[in-house]
């Protein structure tokens, strides 16, 4: 059974730095979700450079299995920045080459926009936003929450 782990923030930093070589383990003040399966963590998501002005914030994933990615993960995981710290966009990025990743991000509706050299002389990134009204309107968003429009229908 899948569960979620909090104030572990160290714990899921590190976590992150050994599976996202890109991470170098030293983002400062971050809020972080661990996810949790058979008392092993599976996954961690970092929330990081949290700017209350702009109301946007970072998003930073690792995972040692694709079974980390459920219905409840999903909420949990866009419900923190949009709803409990009130943030209007999410930031993230990949390697232009993850293709894996891109595709997830396109799949959730974020604009993808090339950083040629992001990475490196010979590794460009993608710097990937997701403002709440692309959230609420894409395909998974709904997903989560038909239950919820169900019974507000009836």
């Amino acid at each position: 059974m899948t569960e979620f782990v909090y104030g572990r923030d160290r714990e899921i930093v590190q976590f992150i730095s050994q599976l996202a070589p890109t991470s170098n383990g030293d983002i400062g003040r971050c809020k972080s979700i661990g996810v949790v399966e058979g008392g092993r963590l599976i996954a961690g998501l970092l929330y990081f450079n949290y700017d209350t002005d702009a109301a946007t914030i970072e998003l930073g994933i690792a995972s040692t299995t694709p079974r980390w990615l459920s219905r409840a993960t999903y909420r949990r995981m866009y419900e923190y920045p949009f709803i409990e710290c009130g943030c209007q966009m999410i930031k993230s990025y990949a390697r232009a080459d993850n293709e894996r990743v891109l595709s997830q991000f396109a799949r959730m509706n974020f604009n993808l926009t090339l950083v040629p050299r992001w990475f490196g002389r010979n590794d460009d990134g993608v710097l990937a936003t997701l403002t709440d009204d692309q959230w609420l309107d894409c395909k998974i968003a709904k997903w989560i929450y038909r239950d919820v429009q169900k019974k507000e229908a009836a």
